[in-house]
């Protein structure tokens, strides 16, 4: 994982809604970009399965994701004792509707 800082809680904490909102879609954007980066250690992997580094590589990867998520629930409850987890859920909502949408032309381009 390229980028596994979470937004500092006191940072948020201090802005406004709107700013928030900012820091919130930054990072479900470093979030999309990390997997990016994560289906290239994949391939990497697949493509060169005779180079020892490449599988070290992609364990290490799977490490940071587990790594990065243990921290995230720490993240999260924080948010959730500052008040602000109901904010971040709704701009959740919102990223699963345009992740589904993007799925579903990505499903029907596979299917012509």
């Amino acid at each position: 994982m390229r980028n596994n800082r979470l937004p500092s809680i006191s940072d948020i904490v201090s802005e406004s809604k709107e700013e928030r909102i900012i820091y919130y879609r930054k990072f479900f954007a470093e979030l999309r970009l990390n997997r990016l980066h994560f289906q290239l250690t994949i391939l990497n992997y697949f493509s060169s399965l005779d180079v020892p580094e490449n599988s070290q590589s992609f364990a290490n990867e799977l490490e940071n994701y587990i790594s990065f998520f243990k921290k995230m629930d720490d993240w999260l409850e924080n948010l959730k004792l500052e008040g602000l987890y109901l904010e971040f859920q709704e701009q959740c909502l919102d990223e699963i509707k345009a992740i589904e949408q993007i799925i579903q032309s990505y499903e029907c381009k596979m299917k012509n």
